[in-house]
């Protein structure tokens, strides 16, 4: 009897019965490429979240930073006449996992490591070191990506690179082309 209820008030709304309103509302989702594309969306979007502690589509965009900033390098050098071999492809596999295993390695320690006490209160150093490096990072990805706008001919970016340039070399020395070319640190 409940079985004609509802279908008497799912054809109000239009549906057979509740047949046809499962197959028209959940037909794609029980399909088994749905079912395997979701499984592994949301196991990488835990492990980023557990390991890094980032919110998947914070990753997302750090990886978009990531790629931005190593397409307008790329770009940036055959504007100048570099040569481009396939050995610099790795560099932006090898940054990724880099940085991934550094910001996941310090939220391991900011997460699981037990806080000391100190006059009644808890100071976790390790997530300041976090967020922290999560910042520098983003950080050095930007300035990289304004960089490269730079030396693409983009005035507005030069303004924004010297800026930032000037106000980092306050606090840090940072490494110039003609450094990295003299062999000095």
């Amino acid at each position: 009897m409940k079985n004609n209820y509802c279908d008497l008030l799912l054809q109000e709304f239009g549906f057979n019965g509740t047949t046809e309103f499962v197959d028209s509302s959940f037909g794609y989702l029980l399909s088994k490429p749905t079912l395997m594309i979701s499984f592994y969306i949301g196991s990488f979007s835990a492990l980023i979240e557990g390991y890094i502690g980032l919110d998947p589509l914070v990753y997302l965009s750090f990886i978009m930073l990531l790629g931005l900033e190593f397409f307008t390098g790329i770009k940036a050098s055959i504007r100048e006449g570099k040569n481009i071999n396939s050995k610099k492809f790795g560099r932006v596999i090898l940054k990724l996992i880099i940085y991934t295993l550094l910001i996941g390695a310090v939220h391991i320690f900011k997460t699981r490591l037990e806080v000391p006490e100190f006059f009644g209160n808890q100071i976790n150093i390790y997530s300041w070191v976090y967020y922290i490096i999560i910042n520098l990072v983003v950080l050095q990805l930007l300035l990289s990506v304004f960089e490269n706008l730079n030396r693409l001919g983009f005035e507005e970016s030069s303004k924004i690179y010297n800026s930032i340039s000037k106000l980092l070399k306050k606090w840090f020395r940072l490494v110039d082309n003609e450094d990295l070319n003299n062999g000095n640190d």
